[in-house]
């Protein structure tokens, strides 16, 4: 019996181990050139996606360190990239894929089987007393190679995913933070212009007393006053709504405080391009890679048409006759073996190749549908800045005009009590020219903001 153990471990290593290398290396030896070519994109791949990986902590690391030093909104986002719960989950989506890469460039595994014969079968040179099996499955060349560039190219969609989903984040923040800017200046020109209207009453109370203005200059300021304060109110209640929004995309607190110490100014423009858009935004490069995926996973399909080939070897342990002498009595059983898998079901394979194309159409088209998208939202981006920069040209322009017919009234209604009523208008008429001065310049600015997401460019925009 011990015997017949220790031959079964020496044919199991003499005969098993130089069949699997064997094939293995036939494998290699026998990879076309297009398959080699397949097998140079697939490093090439695993190369670019681990360049990404560092890229990534590069991002976190130039946050940390060069942004900090240059305005809150970078330490912002520097918060929502380390904190916001759906950037995190795309960032471990990029990381199962890559993970999922090691897992495609294996072979099966090997399977061993074990029998006892509680009836021993009896044969002319002894009784089959247990059978020891061991089999390896190879699948046709070149689709281990094609099943990693498939996974290869999924990690590198789900990595410029995480990117979009980055950007966008970004573009989200900053268009909060804008929105908070702007509350903040209404806020200080509406208290400038409720300190100013205040200043009106006494004025006027005390020409109403003296009998040089009518009561209804004195109700008009009280009420023009009245407003300005709702209108403060009202900024109030907006800028707690607007924080709350700000601080979810930072996961934190609701009613945690923002630092804002910026002035609206109009940036420098950068020179930026439709082309660069369309090859540089990330949506896009998503796109092109899950395109590319898919493509593998086509010449995936036609190679599951063919068979699979096996190679194993079983071992058969034979007891010893007693009741007589034979040649070769008890020697055991080594039978090498081959096995082919028949794909004979051809409708599925048919449908597995159909599923893939139509897959790829799928695809096609949110790529162009993407890049109408860019096209259309770079129009409109454009046209938002060069709309901006000539409202802010026109309202600079009727402020200094509003200012001196302000410098008039205020004289008029000095000097000889008249024109009260044409006072007010004009000091509401220049607060309205302010704010939208305020809106023009958060228009121009935020449509800047759009421009760099569509180009990709995310970490050198602030000034």
């Amino acid at each position: 019996m011990n015997q017949s153990s220790f031959n079964f471990i020496y044919h199991l290593n003499k005969y098993t181990a130089p069949i699997i290398w064997a094939i293995r290396s036939i494998s290699i030896q026998l990879l076309s050139s297009s398959q080699v070519a397949v097998y140079q994109r697939k490093r090439a791949t695993k190369l670019y996606l681990w360049k990404n990986l560092f890229y990534i902590c590069g991002i976190w690391i130039m946050m940390g360190m060069g942004l900090r030093a240059q305005t809150p909104l970078n330490d912002y986002l520097k918060i929502a990239a380390e904190q916001n719960p759906s950037l995190k989950a795309k960032y471990n989506q990029y990381l199962v894929a890559l993970e999922n890469i090691n897992q495609q460039d294996v072979l099966p595994d090997p399977n061993l089987s074990f029998g006892y014969f509680i009836s021993p079968v009896e044969t002319r040179v002894g009784a089959q007393q247990l059978r020891l099996s061991i089999s390896q499955m190879f699948p046709w060349m070149g689709t281990l190679k094609t099943r990693e560039q498939a996974a290869s190219m999924m990690a590198k969609a789900k990595f410029e995913e995480f990117e979009e989903a980055k950007n966008l984040l970004f573009l989200n923040v900053k268009t909060k933070w804008l929105a908070l800017l702007e509350i903040q200046e209404e806020i200080r020109i509406t208290t400038e212009n409720l300190r100013i209207l205040r200043s009106y009453e006494p004025i006027t109370k005390t020409k109403y007393e003296a009998s040089l203005v009518s009561l209804a200059d004195l109700v008009r300021v009280q009420i023009t006053v009245e407003q300005s304060e709702t209108r403060l109110e009202l900024l109030e209640l907006k800028k707690s709504s607007l924080l709350g929004d700000f601080n979810t995309l930072l996961n934190r607190e609701l009613n945690r405080e923002v630092l804002i110490n910026e002035s609206i100014e109009i940036s420098e423009q950068h020179t930026a391009s439709l082309d660069s858009a369309l090859v540089h935004q990330s949506g896009i490069k998503a796109a092109q890679a899950n395109l590319e995926a898919v493509e593998s996973e086509i010449v995936l399909s036609e190679l599951k048409r063919k068979p699979n080939i096996g190679v194993g070897l079983d071992y058969v342990m034979v007891n010893k006759r007693t009741d007589m002498s034979l040649p070769d009595n008890g020697k055991d059983v080594l039978m090498p073996m081959v096995t082919v898998s028949l794909p004979v079901f051809g409708k599925k394979n048919q449908s597995i190749i159909k599923e893939a194309e139509l897959k790829k159409e799928v695809i096609t088209g949110q790529y162009y549908g993407l890049q109408n998208q860019v096209r259309n939202v770079w129009n409109t981006t454009e046209f938002d800045i060069q709309t901006s920069l000539k409202e802010i040209e026109q309202i600079d322009s009727e402020m200094n005009k509003t200012q001196t017919l302000l410098s008039v009234l205020t004289s008029e209604y000095t000097n000889d009590n008249r024109n009260f009523e044409d006072l007010l208008a004009t000091q509401q008429k220049l607060l309205q020219l302010q704010l939208a001065k305020i809106k023009s310049k958060i228009k121009h600015r935020e449509a800047l903001y759009k421009r760099e997401y569509l180009t990709g460019s995310t970490l050198n925009q602030f000034k």
